[in-house]
């Protein structure tokens, strides 16, 4: 059963089309690497699928939930937005056991589940520090094991990797290759590198329309790599 699938999903803005019909499903165990350029539906994509924002036509489920139950859906998903804020003052522990606590966990319980999501992202030994003496990667995988409190079947991470350097860059590639073997993880990021290091499949969108879905090799076949396939077929897009 796809833990994700979406059909005809279509988002408007007035006259401008956000996103146009997107079909596609995604398994358990999946890495889906969307990508496309700027302004190509992926961000829109994620607000739909975890009902920030509804769609004006179209179907989905995620978690074989429908996406007229966003309630529902926001229990099973975890999410990690682009540039997301943090409470300075607070230590990872306590930002983790805060977040479990909102999810219907004892003190105990929240206090059990920060402490294994904090092992699991290498910040066991950082517990105890104010998240204001994080570099930017450790807040990223603070950041992720926030979207894991409530062992979510799917995983939504908005360029997680922006801005970190190479070493931070691996380190949450790393964290994301090993999501895929409790969740579904769809990953939105403009550096392809990273789609061919960590993703299984891929959906490449261009002005909100499908350009191409399905595994890397297939998406390459022909066209020699992940790049030029890219290239090909957003260039071709800007002639239709």
């Amino acid at each position: 059963m796809a833990t994700i699938e979406a059909v005809g999903l279509s988002k408007r803005y007035g006259a401008r089309n956000a996103l146009d019909g997107l079909t596609f499903a995604a398994e358990p165990g999946d890495v889906l690497g969307l990508l496309g350029p700027n302004g190509a539906g992926k961000t829109t994509t994620i607000r739909l699928l975890t009902t920030i924002l509804r769609q004006t036509s179209g179907t989905f489920t995620v978690a074989g939930i429908p996406g007229e139950r966003p309630d529902q859906i926001r229990q099973r998903i975890g999410v990690l937005p682009e540039s997301a804020g943090y409470p300075a003052r607070q230590t990872g522990g306590e930002y983790l056991r805060y977040a479990a606590r909102l999810f219907g966990r004892s003190r105990r319980d929240a206090r059990t589940v920060a402490d294994r999501l904090l092992d699991d992202v290498g910040l066991g030994d950082r517990a105890g520090a104010r998240i204001s003496t994080y570099s930017r990667g450790m807040k990223q995988r603070l950041g992720i094991a926030r979207a894991l409190v409530n062992d979510p079947a799917v995983v939504f991470l908005d360029e997680p990797t922006l801005g970190l350097d190479p070493a931070g860059q691996r380190e949450i590639l790393a964290t994301i290759g090993e999501l895929r073997r409790d969740a579904t993880v769809v990953l939105s990021t403009h550096t392809l590198i990273e789609v061919e290091q960590v993703c299984t499949t891929v959906l490449i969108l261009d002005r909100g329309k499908l350009r191409a879905a399905g595994p890397i090799d297939e998406i390459v076949a022909g066209a020699g790599s992940l790049s030029d396939a890219f290239l090909s077929l957003t260039e071709e897009a800007g002639h239709d």
